[in-house]
């Protein structure tokens, strides 16, 4: 089995903890659950010897991990600094800048208190991961890229819309 078959399986589990992430009302377990994907999606860009990617989502997944114990939003800056250290490092041009761009993004929303601007946060970095994962020729973590945005919008309208809409009738 060639690493190109491997990176699209470990990226379709990645997928199964994606969706399941925005359906979970729980902070704590929404990060347990994309740090866990983060990981998976981590060896996925190694096998595809996508460095920066693979590096900033170790950096994610530890991100993650982090927020569910620490929500001081000053973390946020140490991680901020880690994931600019570690696209200098392994830089490799515009994939390199979009998976920046995209962990800034998920950065900022690790360590919000504010819970719907967290999800459009999280939306905003997945696009721009799409993105990256576009140029790179990744199908399956294009298609999670996909799936993550519908199930951040279904456990959005699922948790402030439609509960809004029950409560005012």
């Amino acid at each position: 089995m060639s690493f190109f078959i491997i990176s699209q399986i470990l990226v379709g589990l990645a997928a199964l903890f994606d969706i399941a992430s925005f359906q979970f009302t729980n902070r704590k377990t929404l990060l347990l659950a994309l740090s866990i994907s983060a990981l998976l999606i981590a060896a996925h860009f190694a096998l595809l010897e996508e460095w920066t990617a693979a590096c900033l989502l170790v950096i994610g997944a530890s991100r993650y991990f982090a927020g569910i114990f620490i929500s001081d939003p000053r973390m946020k800056w140490l991680f901020y600094f880690v994931t600019v250290l570690g696209t200098i490092l392994t830089f490799n041009g515009i994939t390199s800048v979009l998976s920046c761009i995209a962990s800034l993004f998920h950065t900022k929303a690790s360590f919000m208190h504010n819970d719907k601007l967290m999800r459009w946060l999280m939306v905003f970095g997945t696009v721009v991961w799409g993105a990256h994962d576009i140029i790179v020729g990744s199908p399956v973590a294009v298609l999670i890229d996909i799936l993550f945005i519908i199930s951040s919008a279904i456990g959005y309208y699922r948790i402030y819309i439609k509960s809004t809409v029950v409560i005012s009738q």
